[in-house]
């Protein structure tokens, strides 16, 4: 749901301007604790009070430090670092490493056509909107080069989105919701254009390669069980119930506890897990314990072939902070998990109100340029 927000994006590049003072401990030389990043978090949920609450993990060489603040839920259950959450578009890299695994396994050709990976309906839905699937590969998908607007990227798509927040959406009508309200950006592989709509095809694609729900191969490709992950699950269209554990998160004080899981659970999103979880899987999949060699790593973090000048690779943005690239994927309800190669660090958080997504990752950031 990383689309909604165009809406908000003046107001998040002005909070990152005026964000708040540094923190103390991150913007020092002293030594990288649990406690100087509890210290951290206290300082910056006592100025952002308007947030319920926060929670972050870093893994430093290895070694897991955690912190949490504030509340899960409008009762007042405080949030640890094992509450579950809803991770948003981080589940783009899980499903980027999925599909990699399978071409790992030989059952893929990142650069075959979409045309006989999807649906027959899908394709004609494609077709009649000008797009030419025939010349959209998986790779184009997957680095968001398909030329695919976004089912949620006008104000028209999210009006529908939230006029009935428990409708249980189709994969199929948020593509045709693409179809009815966005035209092509471009031709394939030409431009950087994020698209929601292109991981809910590669949800397709990994479903019908598999012969599995996509719930039940992205987590058996991505290794869950034997890196111990088991919080981290999908949530399916009767998710209210399945997730009912799971922290609230708002939106400028609105709380979304309750919009249906289907809204963004066909690879886009789906995934819910905690913090520790996903720093878990983040420095795994770095640390060379997803894919069976390390050649396949090298091409998700340099994407041969990527648009001129785009931020994104496979499943991955990458930016430079302090001097250090840094792999990264944020999701729209104020989640971020990122890693840097050179620090050999990993950083996972969430904030429970959108707005602090911007404090969270400057103090992301300050830890980063510290070290």
């Amino acid at each position: 749901m990383r689309s909604f927000n165009i809406a908000r994006s003046a107001l998040v590049s002005l909070s990152l301007l005026w964000a708040s003072p540094a923190f103390p401990n991150a913007q020092t030389d002293m030594p990288l604790t649990e406690n100087s990043i509890q210290q951290d978090l206290d300082a910056l949920q006592a100025q952002r009070d308007d947030v319920p609450g926060f929670a972050i993990a870093v893994v430093d060489k290895g070694k897991l430090l955690t912190a949490a603040s504030g509340a899960a839920d409008p009762d007042g259950t405080p949030m640890t670092v094992e509450t579950p959450f809803r991770l948003a578009s981080v589940t783009k890299t899980f499903v980027a490493a999925a599909l990699l695994r399978l071409s790992e396994q030989g059952k893929l050709d990142l650069d075959t056509p979409i045309t006989n990976l999807i649906s027959d309906e899908h394709v004609q839905l494609l077709e009649a909107d000008g797009y030419m699937p025939q010349s959209i590969t998986v790779r184009h998908l997957m680095m968001h080069a398909g030329g695919l607007d976004d089912h949620f990227g006008s104000e028209a798509g999210i009006a529908a989105a939230l006029a009935d927040p428990q409708r249980q959406w189709t994969r199929t009508e948020q593509l045709a919701l693409m179809v009815e309200l966005t035209d092509p950006v471009g031709k394939a592989g030409e431009r950087f254009h994020y698209s929601d709509t292109g991981y809910i095809l590669l949800g397709e694609i990994i479903e019908k390669l598999t012969g599995e729900p996509l719930s039940r191969a992205v987590r058996d490709l991505n290794r869950f069980e034997a890196l111990g992950m088991d919080q981290l699950r999908w949530e399916t269209i009767q998710g209210v119930e399945q997730g009912a554990t799971r922290a609230h998160q708002w939106i400028d004080g609105l709380d979304i506890f309750a919009i249906n899981g289907s809204l963004d659970a066909f690879g886009g999103g789906g995934l819910i897990g905690n913090v520790v979880d996903t720093a878990t899987y983040f420095d795994a999949l770095f640390g060379g314990q997803i894919f069976a060699s390390p050649e396949t790593l090298k091409l998700m973090l340099e994407a041969p072939s990527h648009p001129e000048d785009s931020p994104y690779r496979l499943g991955l943005f990458v930016e430079q902070i302090g001097g250090h690239t840094v792999y990264m994927h944020g999701g729209f309800w104020g989640v971020n998990a990122m890693h840097v190669p050179s620090l050999d660090l990993t950083i996972a958080y969430v904030a429970l109100d959108q707005s602090g997504d911007a404090d969270m990752k400057k103090l992301a950031f300050d830890l980063i340029r510290a070290r």
